[in-house]
């Protein structure tokens, strides 16, 4: 704010002076121009009228030599008076003596205003004729213009009473104006315009301040920095304007679960942060973050839309000394751990997780890395059709071995891989590596390979589907897609019309972990997938758990009833095998079968018969084709 005063002085500085000429206009040219133009008229006037007088004393100069003469010259004068007042006239010789006057009787009261104007005669004798006129007389006519100066006063009395009306409309309206313009930019300045919370300027400076006053007076600050979980997934399903609203909905429900005494600001996009301070911690910040994380379970209504997102919370305690970018900094490390921890759910910052964090960041360049420079293989897991005990086909499963750290785990990056935009170069390059791979299978050995929802949301999937089909010239029949439950619970007219389109190319979609997620049997029947995995969980508890086994058998019956092909996935005994086999499965998967391996390796174990020689590899496919 002061900066914006200090940029605008010189500014009210040109307005106080234009608002003051304005005034001093009014105030002053009326009323002279009144004056001018009253002095002017009455020149004139006064200039004419010595004129006529003094023609006509002219022609009656011979008068002068006559006695009784001077009276008709007393005639000729005229009366004094006239409209708007009276004149003082008077004739005088050359030498000034008054030869006749008439006038007032009072003497007229300045200021006076005088004209003159020379009476002239003609020579008498011949001779002369040539000779310039003789100035016999002059008349002299005088009139006072203190009526003129009293009503040019009054209108200059007048004209300031306005003058200064203008000066206080032109200085306070727009100083008004400007102390409102100043007034909005300072709320821009430190708010949010869409949620109409502090923005994290204004919250910085809040902040400090609460740290300033826990070092000078004691008690506890906590700074809890929220992240919304899905809220991208939100932004595009259903678009910017739906994403705006629920922000909105958001800010307003954080809000309500507030005390006065706590501040509440919007970070960055779906970033909320919240200072407590006058509360007992870490007591009082946790319960705080149960609240805040009880409002945000609830789910929104958006036009009829029920979204459920929820909440990742961060904690971080302020210690004596400690800065406000220290401490902000605590809170966004808590923030990560508590997303990677399993989302909706809050943590308190920990010195150990900062070298967390540095791991996380470290893993995140190196995949990005990778992913430049194609550091991943793909691995194969047989697929066994458990009626002839034959391969069906296989799984694509990636590999990555980090330099310097060996073998990675996909759980460990998969779920990096999507928050950071990553998936879909490298699910661009698993797919077209997988089907250039397949199509050196024999027919009709098929390929699965697991699509992430960001790949799946991307508006040009199907379009990379494609052209890998095409470039690879894998059957598009050979092609199977697996898909989480997840994904049917974003947005399901759009997934279902890519879907349908992914169907009508030829290609076969699995739904995968089925049981694992929030099943709703509605997607089975809008969409006729083609088959169904169990999640490995049923399959490897089902020999001890009595309900791991009914769930099993209800599966392998919904699918008969649906005609679809029904997988099992996660088989490691013989036991587990013959269970599965009795029970109807058509196809199963898992270590009993086949570990994941390389391609060469795979064709060597599954597809070649004993003693022959196993096919070279096909050369590294570039993820760019999947693109192209």
């Amino acid at each position: 704010m002061a900066g914006l005063n200090r940029h605008t002085t010189p500014l009210i500085i040109l307005m106080s002076m234009l608002a003051a000429a304005a005034a001093l206009a009014l105030a002053i040219v009326p009323p002279a121009s009144y004056f001018l133009a009253g002095l002017s008229h009455a020149q004139g006037s006064l200039e004419g009228r010595a004129g006529r007088l003094a023609l006509e004393i002219s022609r009656l100069s011979w008068r002068l030599q006559e006695t009784g003469g001077l009276q008709g010259l007393q005639l000729a004068l005229g009366s004094p008076e006239i409209e708007g007042g009276v004149e003082q006239r008077r004739i005088l010789t050359p030498d000034g003596r008054v030869l006749a006057s008439s006038g007032p009787a009072a003497p007229l009261q300045g200021p006076l205003l005088v004209r003159r104007a020379l009476v002239h005669g003609e020579a008498q004798a011949p001779a002369h004729a040539h000779a310039p006129a003789l100035t016999l007389a002059e008349v002299e006519v005088t009139r006072s213009i203190r009526g003129l100066v009293q009503e040019t006063a009054l209108i200059g009395l007048i004209c300031a009473g306005v003058g200064l009306s203008c000066w206080m409309l032109l200085r306070l309206l727009p100083m008004r104006l400007l102390d409102q313009a100043l007034a909005r930019a300072a709320y821009l300045a430190t708010h949010d315009m869409l949620t109409g919370l502090s923005n994290r300027t204004a919250f910085q400076e809040k902040l400090a301040e609460a740290l300033l006053r826990t070092n000078r007076d004691g008690g506890g600050v906590a700074l809890l920095c929220l992240d919304l979980d899905r809220f991208k997934e939100v932004n595009d399903a259903l678009g910017h304007a739906a994403g705006d609203a629920l922000l909105r909905a958001t800010a307003r429900r954080l809000a309500q679960g507030l005390r006065g005494c706590d501040s509440l600001a919007r970070l960055g996009a779906d970033e909320f942060a919240i200072i407590q301070a006058g509360a007992p911690q870490p007591e009082g910040a946790g319960r705080l973050a149960e609240r805040l994380l009880a409002l945000l379970a609830v789910p929104f209504d958006l036009n009829g839309t029920q979204l459920t997102i929820g909440v990742s919370i961060g904690i971080a305690l302020g210690k004596p000394g400690q800065d406000p970018a220290g401490l902000i900094h605590d809170a966004d490390v808590a923030t990560v751990q508590a997303k990677q921890a399993g989302r909706g759910r809050f943590h308190f910052f920990a010195p150990e997780m900062n070298a967390r964090l540095q791991e996380r960041r470290a893993l995140e360049q190196d995949l990005r890395r990778a992913v430049a420079r194609e550091q991943f293989r793909v691995d194969y897991q047989p697929l066994i059709d458990l009626r002839s005990g034959r391969v069906s086909g296989a799984e694509a499963l990636l590999r990555w071995n980090r330099p310097g750290h060996g073998p990675v785990s996909p759980g460990s990056f998969i779920g990096l891989a999507e928050e950071t935009g990553l998936i879909l170069p490298l699910g661009a390059w698993v797919l077209t590596a997988a089907c250039h791979q397949a199509a050196r299978w024999p027919a009709p050995l098929v390929v699965a390979v697991n699509v992430s929802p960001m790949q799946f949301r991307h508006g040009d999937f199907c379009d990379t589907v494609e052209v890998v089909l095409r470039a690879s010239g894998l059957a598009p029949e050979r092609l199977e897609l697996e898909i989480t439950e997840s994904l049917l619970l974003q947005d399901t007219e759009a997934v279902l019309a890519t879907l349908a389109r992914l169907r009508a190319l030829g290609v076969r979609i699995a739904m995968d972990d089925f049981g694992a997620g929030h099943t709703s049997l509605a997607y089975l029947r809008r969409f006729a997938f083609d088959k169904i995995k169990i999640d490995h969980s049923f399959v490897q508890g089902m020999v001890e758990d009595a309900s791991a086994l009914a769930i099993v058998r209800s599966v392998v019956q919904l699918s008969r009833t649906l005609n679809i092909r029904a997988n099992a996935e996660g088989v490691e005994t013989p036991e587990q095998a013959d269970i599965l086999r009795q029970e109807g499965y058509a196809e199963a998967q898992g270590y009993y079968f086949g570990r994941p391996v390389p391609p060469e390796q795979f064709a060597a174990l599954h597809l070649l018969p004993p003693g022959a020689a196993s096919t070279p590899p096909p050369p590294p496919v570039p993820a760019r084709a999947a693109g192209e």
